[in-house]
């Protein structure tokens, strides 16, 4: 298990085991491999290392991957069909948790045979779902145990910093706090919990420790080959990737030759039974199929297909009904249940068609406006810049005196230089003059980019702002060339002549600063830069600079 080139997860299977799973020989399943979507790594007599995509977590083990393998070879067809019973068990959620880490589901398993690689094959997955959709535990983290040590109900409560247990890997027992400052697990996720005044704790009725999510789980409940009856507790922050994870390890869980059975979360006098694997339902045409994968397939053809991917379907009214089983929580809109027509009936069949009509691209009429305001831009005597849409907070609040970054940070950031979304282009603009201070003066430059804010109405709760940003740096940048840039861009860009008014911004000087607006609608600002934020980005001649929204001009 681990990850590959560009962080792609990478699980190492045993090659007598897949065979054994797929009953299949060693040709059949290293020819299967790559048209189920597994990239192959290395083969050999005893390991097969495999790499694939983060939207199928459920081949984060050997028996996700034999499960898609024995649909593709034809040895069983639909989706796996199980029974849910219910355990008896229960988890009752205290209200105290829910201000720290709010939800938690649970499974149990019994009747497993767990040897060292089967151990190996599920802890491989706990991990993969944590790094993956799981985000490095911030959305979710996973806990395995054996319920055999386990004594019903369990509790899902906050304690103090000063409760102590003994967790996993340890002899003795540890107070919260050294658990987060000690152990290797605490200092590499211990940040989840920053500022927390309470820690969520799972507990069981003898009041013997689980875990300490996102942290550890306790030792008192470590899985052994003597395990046979497994629980298994998601806790976490989003429910519906909690219940993607659960259903991914319910459905390893029974391919392991496990029963899985439910169990109760209680919470306010309210009763869920988890997991979830309800099937979603949707349905595609033979449009859908041709259109995109250019095929003319019949009803009865498309339901072969994705029956091989292991979901059940069925032909009525002229279109496919597909019933997706929960654990393939990649499957979200029709395009993805067409990909699985063309993965059942095999991408290596399509051949390549010749009789498509030839035709000239050209630029777009966005793009020949954008152009036009470049040249103009360019014939002002600006130079043109490009920065990444993510930068700093240091860069987008702290230098330029604002009290917020528009509040669209990245989840786990790997550098804390690409930690929001950009809302405005004029701070990055000023740190390009501030890493250019040794160049000639006047410097004067400009870019067109993206800003990005929140929009709930839009699909994704983002909006996208085309926007221009432009700074004159020299020994007498002021808000009359400033603004005399901004008026011939408009005018010779776009026929527009903009109107202006006084305004404010944080880092620009008072009584130097105007709102510009274009019939009678606000586009920008402009203005000449604080004293104390020219320092700041340790500047050594003044500037003025502008910034405006030109989706008005472009179509």
């Amino acid at each position: 298990m681990g990850e590959g080139e560009a962080g792609v997860p990478v699980i190492t299977v045993r090659t007598d085991r897949v065979l054994s799973m797929v009953g299949a020989s060693k040709e059949e399943v290293v020819e299967a491999l790559p048209l189920v979507g597994i990239h192959l790594e290395e083969v050999s007599d005893e390991w097969i290392r495999l790499e694939y995509d983060p939207n199928r977590p459920d081949f984060s083990t050997d028996y996700g991957v034999a499960r898609a393998l024995k649909g593709r070879l034809g040895r069983v067809a639909g989706a796996p069909g199980h029974r849910l019973r219910s355990s008896g068990w229960k988890i009752s959620v205290e209200r105290r948790v829910k201000q720290v880490r709010p939800f938690v589901v649970g499974l149990l398993a019994r009747g497993l045979a767990l040897d060292d690689e089967t151990i190996r094959q599920l802890i491989g997955m706990q991990e993969d779902l944590h790094q993956g959709i799981g985000r490095r535990r911030r959305k979710l983290a996973i806990g395995l145990h054996d319920a055999g040590a386990i004594s019903p109900p369990i509790r899902y409560d906050a304690v103090a910093n000063t409760f102590s247990f003994t967790p996993l890997g340890s002899k003795s027992a540890m107070t919260v706090r050294q658990v987060l400052k000690e152990t290797e697990t605490g200092k590499r996720y211990g940040d989840i919990l920053k500022g927390a005044l309470a820690f969520p704790m799972l507990t069981d009725g003898a009041g013997t420790v689980l875990s300490f999510p996102p942290i550890i789980n306790g030792s008192a409940t470590a899985l052994t080959e003597r395990t046979s009856d497994l629980f298994v507790d998601v806790t976490g922050t989003e429910p519906g990737v909690m219940d993607d994870a659960l259903a991914i390890i319910a459905e390893a869980l029974w391919d392991a030759g496990g029963e899985v059975l439910s169990v109760k979360v209680e919470e306010e006098g309210k009763e869920r039974t988890t997991p979830s694997l309800r099937p979603r339902r949707m349905s595609i045409s033979g449009e859908d199929v041709g259109g995109l994968l250019g095929l003319n397939l019949s009803a009865e053809e498309t339901v072969e297909a994705l029956r091989r991917c292991r979901l059940d379907a069925s032909a009525g009214g002229g279109r496919v009904a597909v019933s997706i089983p929960r654990y393939r929580a990649d499957i979200l809109h029709a395009v993805d249940l067409v990909e699985e027509v063309g993965y059942g009936y095999g991408f290596e069949r399509l051949e390549p068609a010749y009789d498509f009509r030839y035709s000239k691209g050209k630029a777009s009429e966005r793009s020949r406006r954008l152009d036009a305001l470049r040249r103009v831009a360019v014939g002002l005597g600006l130079q043109e810049v490009m920065n990444y849409s993510l930068t700093s907070v240091e860069v987008l609040r702290d230098r330029v005196l604002r009290s917020d970054t528009g509040q669209l940070k990245v989840d786990s950031p790997k550098s804390r230089l690409y930690e929001y979304l950009r809302d405005m282009l004029s701070p990055d603009v000023l740190r390009v003059l501030s890493e250019n201070v040794h160049e000639p003066y006047p410097q004067k430059v400009f870019e067109i980019s993206t800003a990005f804010h929140r929009d709930a109405k839009t699909e994704a709760g983002v909006k996208e702002t085309p926007v221009l940003a432009a700074a004159v740096s020299a020994d007498r940048a002021t808000y009359t060339e400033i603004r005399s840039i901004l008026d011939t861009l408009l005018l010779r860009s776009f026929g527009g002549r903009p109107g202006y008014s006084e305004g404010s911004m944080p880092f620009l000087i008072e009584g130097r600063t105007a709102f510009c607006e274009l019939d009678r609608r606000p586009i920008g600002f402009l203005g000449e830069v604080k004293p104390e934020v020219l320092a700041g980005f340790g500047l050594r001649m003044p500037v003025a600079l502008l910034e405006i929204d030109i989706s008005s001009f472009l179509p």
